[in-house]
């Protein structure tokens, strides 16, 4: 464990020099924040202060520091009298603070380092120290004072020889900018960080276990104060997504809502970009494809985060409207890799669009609100005795899955009167026909919306996780970004993953190709060269470890919940069959990239080598010369109409894929 205390007088450069640390893997403990962080909890410390100088606190409950200042300064007494009140708390704070560091290097930035005693904590006490003229420019700019009032503060504080006797080691600021005292301040912790690892001879095995087989920790352990506010206002925003997204055209169309209010517009070929531009298009209602123009030339590649939106689902078929023994049904063909018996007896709802003759889509919604859900029926368990006998795979047959969506018949005379009924209701509403069937694209969703899951809400329950929750964080990290990124930075959230992203609008589409190429060539630059450079964040859920069926998991190697997005360097089943297999070099540039960016990350596999599998878009990817690791969010239950995730492993997912559009490796 390395603790370096550091400080110094106002102006020398501190600021600089603890940038340089936390930029080395130190956590920063501020003790000025600190200190009113304890005020605000310990309410010995609160007591103990009002005792010895009356009521120095507002009735905010925040310190009156005007009042306790006019009491101690210019009493040394009174200033002694304070400290040794708070000097023992804040080396108790520190003290704990040192004990709960995970990264084994922690650097304490504090003014009275050495009188507070918390120097005694230290491996190291550096100060720095910069000459006096130097000193008195940087005060003069930076806080907008007067030759006189700067020199008059620099007078008030301790000399450099004060330092000099006090501390282990002066780091000398004389650097003409700041940029070349960032770069020496870098090295000369560098080289203090070398000698203390020189000792690694004297470690014990609990220090050798830290340092060479450091354990996973769950997230809410390592989460920094203040960001879980943060996880939870960016799952309050993606709730709102998974409800206004059901279907994959929904959510291109809240996808396009959300990017033109952060000023996106849509690209039209030969369009003229510069570096911070923000472009989309719509490719067919069913396909999104973003982008925010980087300063460095589209030669140097592009960072993609590629997500899907569609999921497993139940779809009508093109003939889907009759009616049995006065019941009128819907037939079902199911989509993509759904356990049947899971879509029973669950209040459902239909979302999708008719195209009539004339040219016209319809929006269909039904089924939501207070609306009446729809149903598939299931049979009693008083008659169920041979159903019982079958695998959970063969009691539902597909033909099964019909859709239970009337019983009162139409007043008159004739057969199929309740099917007949249906159909002016849908008329009416609608204005189709039956035969407009055959041009419909009507999905078949669970009729909920996302909610807050377990007793602590730290869970999100939902259908469509797999994929939205990914293609949520990619989009929502892009709309986030702040300025130009140095390298152009591509959000892709496609369709037709769930059954092999085949089509025009999945991710094996040329559809993509040419939104790059129509990018490239405004550049001058040939695609290809583009994606050779090119980096993607195959952006898809993987499996949470489920402790109810351990046996399909291989726990060393699977993903878990709150212990951040999990990274995968290769999916497909049994054999790798299928899959994408992400090189050693770009797995340890992302480890890079994330650990740099404080990203809480795991590896995952998606169970037992033998158990199934699973394939995403980044084998499509990588078909196109563009390096891609596969990276998501661990989802329990995947592929049922009702999947969890935790908060923490959302929010970590959104910071990743902002983390590598602004890297600029």
């Amino acid at each position: 464990m390395i603790v370096i205390g550091l400080t110094g007088p106002t102006g020398a450069g501190k600021t600089t020099a603890l940038e340089a640390l936390a930029g080395l893997g130190f956590e920063i403990v501020d003790c000025d924040k600190l200190y009113y962080q304890l005020l605000a909890r310990d309410g010995a410390l609160r007591n103990a202060l009002e005792a010895a100088f009356g009521p120095v606190f507002l009735p905010d409950g925040n310190l009156d520091r005007r009042r306790l200042a006019a009491r101690v300064f210019g009493d040394p007494e009174e200033l002694a009298r304070l400290n040794a009140l708070v000097y023992p708390a804040m080396s108790a704070a520190v003290e704990q603070k040192i004990r709960n560091c995970s990264q084994k290097r922690l650097a304490i930035d504090a003014v009275n380092l050495v009188e507070s005693g918390m120097g005694e904590l230290c491996s190291a006490t550096v100060a720095v120290t910069a000459p006096p003229a130097v000193r008195l420019r940087r005060i003069m700019v930076r806080d907008g004072l007067s030759e006189e009032q700067a020199r008059a503060r620099i007078a008030a504080q301790k000399a450099d020889a004060w330092y000099r006797e006090h501390c282990t080691l002066l780091l000398e600021n004389e650097a003409e900018d700041t940029e070349r005292f960032a770069r020496l301040a870098g090295e000369f912790f560098q080289v203090l960080i070398l000698l203390f690892n020189g000792g690694e001879g004297k470690m014990d095995m609990k220090e050798w276990k830290e340092k060479l087989m450091p354990e996973r920790k769950n997230g809410y352990d390592r989460l920094p104060a203040g960001e879980r506010e943060a996880v939870n206002a960016y799952c309050q925003d993606y709730k709102a997504y998974l409800d206004a997204g059901k279907t994959e055209r929904e959510c291109v169309q809240e996808g396009i809502r959300l990017a033109e209010a952060k000023g996106f517009r849509a690209y039209q070929r030969g369009m003229s970009l510069q570096a911070g531009d923000k472009v989309y298009v719509n490719n067919r209602g069913k396909m999104l494809m973003l982008a925010v123009i980087g300063k460095e030339s589209l030669a140097q590649g592009v960072h993609i985060a590629a997500a899907h939106v569609d999921s497993p689902r139940l779809d009508l078929k093109p003939t889907p409207l009759y009616e049995e023994n006065e019941l009128a049904y819907l037939k079902t063909h199911y989509y993509g890799g759904i356990r049947k018996y899971q879509w029973v007896t669950i209040p459902l709802a239909i979302h999708g669009v008719v195209a009539l003759k004339d040219g016209k889509v319809i929006p269909v919604v039904l089924g939501e609100g207070d609306e009446p859900k729809l149903f598939i029926s299931d049979l009693l368990p008083h008659l169920g005795a041979e159903q019982n006998k079958k695998t959970l795979s063969e009691a539902f047959a597909g033909e099964q899955l019909n859709l239970l969506v009337g019983s009162e018949p139409m007043e008159g005379e004739g057969k199929d009167r309740v099917k007949l009924a249906v159909m002016k209701r849908l008329y009416e509403k609608y204005g189709f026909v039956e035969a407009d069937f055959i041009s419909a694209e009507l999905e078949v969703v669970p009729a909920a919306n996302a909610a807050d899951a377990g007793l602590d809400g730290s869970m999100i329950a939902s259908y469509g996780h797999d994929d939205r929750v990914c293609g949520y964080a990619a989009l929502r990290a892009l709309l986030d970004l702040d300025g130009a990124p140095a390298k152009t930075a591509v959000c892709i959230l496609a369709d037709k993953e769930e059954v092999g992203s085949a089509g025009v609008a999945g991710m094996a589409t040329a559809a993509f190709d040419t939104f790059m190429e129509d990018l490239c060539e405004g550049q001058g630059v040939p695609v290809r060269v583009c994606m050779e450079k090119s980096m993607c964040l195959s952006a898809d859920v993987t499996a949470a470890f489920d402790p109810n069926f351990p046996d399909v998991y291989e726990k060393n190697n699977s993903a878990f919940l709150n212990y951040g997005i999990g990274l995968s360097k290769y999916t497909g089943s049994r054999g790798k069959s299928g899959s994408n297999d992400a090189s050693a070099e770009l797995v340890a540039l992302v480890r890079r990239i994330l650990d740099d960016k404080g990203v809480f990350w795991q590896m995952a596999e998606l169970g037992k080598v033998d158990a199934g599998g699973g394939g995403t878009v980044a084998k499509f990817m990588g078909d196109r010369n563009i390096d891609t690791l596969d990276a998501g969010v661990p989802v329990l239950a995947m592929h049922a109409p009702c999947e969890v995730v935790a908060k923490l492993d959302c929010y970590m997912t959104y910071k990743a894929c902002k983390a590598i559009y602004e890297s600029a490796d």
